[in-house]
């Protein structure tokens, strides 16, 4: 199957509330055959979506149409080796992600198998649900969403958090039974870690989340008693990811669109469950991306969560609105491919 064209796909997706906005960068690939496929990049904001649509177009598209679909994985090697030198993490990795995953989503397609087909067959037939909030930076504005989370029976929670104390009133709501992760979006110091250690090891936390800047701080730092790090989700390669395996990180946090797709996923879940550490893939899609995790945790040995961002149903891609909604569990797909196909109508409404 040859690549025939490749298209980037600027969405804006109003809110319902306030004046803002979730922007998406969905790809669209079509062979010769008239397959399609279609493949997403981590993007939130206007300024990231720009500059992905113009990788995809200009980078990443001239390396690939007039090639085989079957050469999917060898093409993303190709890629970061022709881009390596402008960074082996980031933007063009980013737009490397939607086409690929599109390519797998079309490898599907053709041999009438899903995506964890593909990876080697699912586990399960369902993956937990973690609620991921935004952040608030005030308990008062935390506590309303963790009750929604908790009226809709998710198997753990997420705070997007610094502040310990917004984070120990979030905890306690959560309570000592449920699964509770701290994600500091890398805020802190060791030090500061180290100062409070005995209130953060008292949150009893699955892990905690990117704690410190630089992250490569955590590289050789002494082991935190009763706390595991979780890190990883903008490196870029398996490689990389391979270098954190170590105390007192235990979790690592491989994402699908910054490491590049499924190709590179694939490569990095296959390196790291031999080392010791968990991995609970980086999961902040609604779209194709979170199709593609989810095959990605169904095929994986051991169980993981698909933390599911806060969103409307009104953004939703798919008509079970699976990723807008905290439930229990996700379904893993089983027809061909990712295993759905955005609405083309939905799509036109909600172009750029």
């Amino acid at each position: 199957m040859i690549i025939e064209r490749i298209d980037p796909i600027a969405l804006r997706l109003p809110k319902s509330t306030g004046d803002g906005a979730l922007h998406l960068v969905l790809c669209r690939v079509t062979t010769r055959s008239g397959l399609v496929g279609y493949g997403e990049c981590l993007c939130l904001r206007p300024a990231s979506q720009r500059s992905l649509v113009a990788a995809i177009a200009d980078a990443i598209a001239p390396l690939h149409v007039g090639r085989s679909v079957e050469e999917r994985e060898s093409l993303n090697r190709e890629a970061r080796i022709r881009m390596a030198s402008f960074g082996r993490a980031g933007t063009n990795l980013n737009a490397l992600a939607a086409v690929d995953i599109a390519l797998w989503d079309i490898a599907g397609k053709a041999a009438g198998r899903s995506l964890s087909d593909l990876l080697g067959g699912a586990r399960r037939g369902r993956v937990p649900v973690m609620a991921s909030l935004d952040r608030y930076n005030d308990a008062t504005r935390v506590a309303p969403r963790i009750a929604k989370a908790l009226g809709a029976g998710v198997a753990a929670v997420k705070v997007h958090e610094f502040d310990l104390a917004v984070i120990e009133a979030a905890r306690r709501q959560v309570g000592p039974g449920l699964p509770f992760v701290a994600d500091c979006n890398s805020v802190h110091s060791l030090a500061d870690i180290g100062r409070d250690i005995a209130r953060w090891r008292a949150l009893d936390l699955l892990w905690l989340e990117d704690p410190v800047w630089p992250p490569e701080a955590m590289l050789g730092a002494p082991e935190l008693p009763g706390i595991v790090v979780g890190q990883g989700a903008d490196l870029g390669s398996a490689e990389q990811l391979a270098v954190y395996a170590r105390p007192p990180i235990g979790v690592l946090q491989p994402d699908v669109c910054m490491i590049g797709g499924v190709s590179e996923t694939r490569r990095a879940i296959a390196m790291l469950e031999p080392l010791g550490v968990s991995i609970a893939p980086h999961t902040p899609f609604i779209g194709p991306a979170a199709l593609a995790t989810l095959h990605l945790l169904a095929a994986m040995k051991q169980e993981a969560w698909f933390a599911v961002i806060e969103a409307e149903p009104s953004m939703a891609l798919y008509a079970d609105e699976a990723f807008t909604r905290w439930q229990p569990s996700l379904a893993v797909p089983t027809g061909p491919g990712l295993g759905a196909d955005p609405d083309p109508a939905w799509l036109e409404r909600h172009s750029l």
